[in-house]
């Protein structure tokens, strides 16, 4: 059979046509010409008459048949003969093809097209080789119904009235039959059901609408009404779905030649296609496949197909369904043996529902006395229950908790019969119910305590005991640090009564579980009372699963400084507890009264962990404002070797860095002149304010480089470096003072500046290098006793009390001869005022 959805991509086809003229012979109807296949088309000239007299005043002419016909099919179009030398007569056009040919063509318009279209004969009687394109013509209006009369029973012709258009609904109809279908389908005039007698009957008649009350109790167009859901009448009118049917009927070897086999055809898919809802269902398939390819070695696919899904509907079967299969009987299909086998797994892979736990009860009872059952069926179900003990499946655990707690006697023999392992331990601690008498529990717990099944102990201790009770009953029979089965002893309490019980208890176990719980939910925190060591454990615990726990107490800073109080006054801390907090926002400890009691009382990583912090507080404070604290010389020297805090200056205003500075009496001049240089090439805007601040740090620890600094940066055009240099001018030389104009300079200090610079220059005196006499002067003039300076301050006085020998203007001469790129020489030399007072 040729799938039809294999007809739509079937290409274009070739089609050889004999061609026959039928009509009026010597006044009788015979063959009158034809291109070939005379002796067939002589046989065909009884049937390409009118089927019976016509009635008078009936309206017919022309009318369209078709017929197969050994192994040839007719297509006809006939008419009243008008030329007919008595009335009555007709003639018939024919195109007699090969049926094989023919029932691959959806297409029958082509061939039509060649038929007369009126009553007179062809020109020519010859061969026809036809090309054409198989398409799939477009359904007529009138085909729904057609559809649905010819699916219905009893079998009979579909009858429509009138002839006209009747072409349309052939080739329509045509188009959508399966090509076995085709091989039988026939279709005619009829005047009435009397002139039906030809084998095979047309399936479908158009008979004159005069002729309507011929055909009561018959299967009319106009009176069929189509059935909701047919998948045979859908099957007729849409060509995707008879894809599927046709499929079908390939899959499973039937070969639907007959509409009458439809109904059938279709109760078979569904059974198939659809999921049975029972066994019974999926037998009734199994029949009717038998019925419709009784043949064995037919349809062995299809047939593989049904028997897999006998067997996957046996998965979700019930037990009286599984009963049934001791009176199924498969002969005819392969791999029958597979039921069986599956039979087993149906049992070993059962959900165990319950509300089959009396029928299960009962079966099993059943599948142990031999006289209620096969050997095959027992075989089965208790193979498919020891598998069952294994299958990873949750049922059969379920149904065990079931079954002990409506009858606990049972359960030994039943644990014993399963001989369970640790997956059915895993699979009974799943799917243990959330309460349960206490005596199944007991039994219960019996049994895991013998087989050291920890788990299994816990969740059965929690179905009849409170939590507290459960977990001290699981405690106690673990030796190991490990709590196997504890959480499930205590699945029935609350996160609240878990932390409430693990302070009571106490076990280390037992705050570690509760330690786990209050880190997911802080909250478990808030009301606990952490004075004793069992509660600051439950802290550690919630720590050491997630450190955002230190904010699960009330008041987390004063929980923690309570603990580090104990810690400072002797008393009792639990180990962990610090250490833990040292890695939380409370290890900054700027608001500790205590602080510096605790620094002697740590060491190693607590120790660093929580100065660091405290460093990194206090650093975080300041740059807001003030410091906010005084720091003890430890912190203050953690603050200085903090790698965080020449970065930390670096991002803030200079007035917090000189804030910072000035609370750091050991902080380094070289360290505050790098800061200074970095942040006045940063281009920040510094308020006079902050300026004067520098200048008084400066002058408060004596950073003379500072302000060496802070007068070169002025001598490059910082002017609003003044307030800082006004602030410090004791440190300031009076050259500086006096050059840049910071302070009122009298004579002496000029003076005493030029004599400072003379005796950096010079320092063997005025006649070093021969200075005093290059500039005019004598060396006679000069005492010759006492240090450079010294000397150098007797000749100055000279030259200020009024000697010319040599003038002031010619020893600067002279020493800038010798310092060309000395600035200081420069601004004496060129202060005119000064130089020419002597």
């Amino acid at each position: 059979m040729t799938n039809t959805a294999d007809k739509r991509r079937t290409r274009a086809l070739r089609i050889h046509a004999e061609q026959a003229l039928f009509g009026e012979v010597r006044g009788g109807h015979a063959l009158r010409e034809t291109s070939g296949l005379r002796g067939l088309a002589a046989e065909l000239a009884p049937r390409l008459d009118l089927p019976d007299t016509a009635p008078s005043g009936v309206e017919w002419s022309p009318f369209l048949s078709g017929f197969p016909h050994d192994d040839y099919y007719v297509l006809a179009r006939t008419f009243r003969d008008p030329q007919a030398t008595r009335a009555g007569m007709v003639l018939s056009h024919a195109l007699i093809v090969s049926l094989n040919d023919l029932v691959s063509a959806s297409d029958l318009r082509p061939l039509l097209a060649r038929l007369m279209a009126r009553p007179h004969a062809p020109l020519t009687i010859a061969p026809l080789e036809l090309e054409f394109e198989n398409d799939i013509p477009p359904a007529a209006a009138d085909l729904p119904a057609a559809a649905a009369a010819l699916v219905q029973r009893p079998a009979g012709p579909a009858v429509r009235l009138g002839h006209q258009d009747f072409d349309d609904l052939v080739v329509s109809l045509w188009a959508r039959l399966w090509p076995a279908m085709r091989r039988n389908f026939a279709f005619r005039l009829s005047f009435g059901p009397a002139d039906l007698v030809e084998i095979p009957t047309p399936a479908l008649v158009c008979t004159p609408r005069s002729l309507e009350a011929r055909w009561r109790g018959y299967k009319r167009l106009d009176t069929v009404t189509p059935v909701p859901g047919s998948l045979v009448a859908a099957a007729l009118t849409d060509h995707e779905e008879s894809t599927l049917l046709l499929s079908f009927a390939d899959e499973i070897g039937a070969e639907s030649n007959g509409f009458s086999e439809l109904s059938l055809l279709e109760q078979a898919y569904r059974l198939t296609t659809d999921v049975p809802a029972t066994i019974d269902s999926t037998i009734a398939a199994v029949r009717l496949v038998q019925r419709l390819s009784p043949e064995p070695t037919r349809g062995t696919s299809g047939k593989a197909d049904l028997i897999r899904r006998l067997l996957h509907q046996l998965e979700t079967a019930t037990t009286d369904d599984v009963l049934t299969l001791r009176n199924l009987d498969m002969q005819g299909f392969d791999h029958a043996q597979a039921v069986w086998k599956q039979l087993a797994t149906w049992t070993g892979d059962n959900a165990f529902p319950a509300t089959q736990d009396m029928s299960f009860t009962t079966m099993i009872q059943d599948a142990t006395q031999p006289s209620k059952s096969t050997r095959l069926w027992r075989e089965a179900v208790l193979g498919g229950l020891r598998k069952a003990a294994c299958a990873p499946g949750p049922g059969f655990a379920r149904a065990v908790w079931r079954w002990v707690a409506a009858d606990p006697d049972l359960l030994r023999p039943l644990w014993t019969a399963a001989e369970p392992e640790g997956e059915l331990e895993g699979r009974l601690v799943e799917t243990a119910p959330r309460t349960l008498p206490l005596g199944a529990a007991q039994h219960m717990i019996a049994l895991a305590r013998e087989g050291r099944f920890l788990r299994l102990h816990g969740v059965a201790a929690s179905t009849a005991f409170p939590p507290c009770e459960a977990a001290r009953l699981q405690l106690a029979i673990q030796a190991n640090p490990f709590a196997d089965g504890l959480e499930l002893a205590l699945r029935n309490a609350t996160p609240e009564q878990i932390v409430r019980c693990s302070i009571d208890i106490g076990d280390p176990r037992m705050i570690d579980l509760a330690g786990a719980y209050a880190s997911r939910t802080l909250t478990l925190l808030t009301n606990v009372d952490f004075s004793t060591q069992t509660a600051q454990a439950l802290w550690a615990a919630s720590l050491n699963y997630d450190l955002n726990a230190w904010r699960g107490p009330a008041n987390p800073e004063a929980a923690f400084q309570s603990a580090l109080i104990d810690l400072i006054d002797g008393r009792p801390v639990h180990d962990g507890l610090i250490g833990a907090l040292s890695r939380t926002p409370l290890a900054d400890l700027s608001g500790f009264s205590r602080r510096s009691e605790l620094w002697a009382k740590l060491s190693g990583p607590d120790h660093d962990a929580l100065i660091r912090a405290t460093v990194q507080g206090w650093l975080e404070k300041a740059a807001t404002g003030l410091p906010p604290f005084h720091l003890e010389p430890l912190l203050q020297t953690a603050v200085l070797s903090s790698p965080e805090l020449d970065g930390q200056l670096g991002r803030l205003e200079a007035g917090a860095v000189v804030g910072i500075v000035t609370v750091l009496p050991a902080f380094e001049e070289d360290r505050f002149r790098r800061w200074l240089r970095t942040v006045v090439s940063s281009g920040q805007r510094i308020p006079a304010a902050t300026w004067e601040a520098i200048g008084h740090l400066a002058l408060d620890r004596h950073w003379r480089h500072t302000a060496g600094d802070l007068t070169v940066m002025l001598r490059y055009g910082r002017e609003d470096i003044r307030p800082a240099l006004r602030a410090c001018l004791p440190i300031i030389s009076l050259l500086d003072r006096w050059r840049h104009g910071l302070s009122a300079v009298s004579s002496a200090e000029r003076w005493k500046a030029l004599e400072d610079l003379a005796a950096e220059l010079y320092p063997a005196g005025p006649n070093d290098r021969e200075l005093w006499e290059r500039a005019g002067g004598r060396a006679a003039d000069l005492d010759q006793t006492g240090t450079g300076r010294t000397r150098w301050h007797q000749a100055l006085q000279r030259i200020e009390h009024g000697s010319r020998k040599p003038r002031l203007k010619s020893l600067l001469d002279e020493m800038r001869n010798d310092y060309p790129a000395n600035q200081s020489l420069s601004f004496f030399a060129s202060n005119q005022k000064f130089t020419n007072e002597r």
